[in-house]
Order: C-alpha cells, then structure tokens, then sequence
C-alpha cells in the first residue's frame, strides 16, 4: 500500500507545496500567493530578525517552477526595502527583515507572469509589528478587570454574610 503510494507520487509529475499555517492568502489569476512571518507576532528589536514566508501556487494546488517575484515592504508610504528578482524555484521563499518600528506595514510581492498572462500580478499583505511595550495596552486593562471582579466578589460575599447573620440574630430573638 505505500508502496502504491509512492509510486504514485513519483509519477504523478506534480508536486504540491505544503501550506503555511496561519497564513494570508491572495489569489490573482492562476497565482494563490501565502504570506505568514516567524514569529508570528512580529516585534521590534527581536534578538533576530523577522522571517517573512511566501508560498506561491497554482489555483489547482501544484507549484509553478521558477516563479520570478520582487518583494516591496513599506511603512507609512515609505519604501523601506525592495529586493532584486528573485526567482522562486520550489514554491517557497523566505525573507528576513528587521524591523525598526513598530506600526503597520505593507508588504508587496510583484509576481511576473510570464506564463499566463504576461503582467506583472501585485499581491498586497500586511504586517502589524509590535513594540516593546505594547503588550501593556492589553496587560494593564485586564488587570484591572479582573482586580475590579475580585474586589466585587468580596463586597457581595461579605454583603451576603452580614444578611444572613443578621436573619438568624432576628430569628433568635424571636424565639426567646
């Protein structure tokens, strides 16, 4: 059986690049193009950089060969970096980047067509990077919701307690 398996594989001619996890995709055309990045939360000044992952496709899952691609990461309509041609031989590349600061980018990979439609096929994903502190935007207003539950609990219980206590004083001294 896994024999069959391999063989069919082997013969088949077609190899499938595996998909990335968590990953944005774009079609355009005959082109899904996956864009992700390790870690998948990006921050400024990591102990290394950034590693932006592209997977390049064919709509029915195969993996063109030798797919050439120009990267373009922008920031705040700033070009920031633009690679050469790069030429995509396996479905999969990775570029590493630094960044600087935190905010929104924009990273563009210009796919050249030159099998189907001849055009240059612009593929838009963006890229939230983090700063040092931003963890606190989320950190400091959750503690104090849960600061302010626990503080609730103990006014109601404590609340809940004087009642009964005085209830079973009430129901004493009806009882002498």
């Amino acid at each position: 059986m896994l024999l069959v398996a391999g063989l069919t594989l082997v013969t088949s001619g077609h190899v499938f690049a595996d998909l990335l996890k968590g990953a944005s995709k774009q079609r355009i055309g005959n082109y899904d193009v996956e864009m992700t990045t390790e870690p998948k939360s990006p921050t400024v000044g990591g102990s290394s950089p950034t590693n932006i992952l592209i997977r390049i496709s064919g709509v029915n899952g195969d993996h063109p060969a030798d797919v050439p691609i120009m990267m373009r990461l922008v920031k705040d309509g700033v070009v920031l970096q633009t690679t050469n041609p790069i030429i995509v031989p396996s479905g999969h590349h990775i570029h590493e980047f630094a960044f600087a600061q935190a905010g929104r980018y924009v990273l563009y990979v210009d796919l050249n067509d030159y099998i189907y439609s001849r055009e240059v096929l612009t593929f838009t994903f963006f890229i939230n990077v983090s700063g040092p502190f931003d963890y606190l935007y989320i950190a400091v207003p959750s503690a104090a919701v849960v600061a302010v539950g626990i503080v609730s609990a103990v006014v109601f219980i404590k609340g809940k307690k004087k009642k009964n206590k005085g209830v079973q004083k009430a129901g004493r001294t009806e009882l002498k």
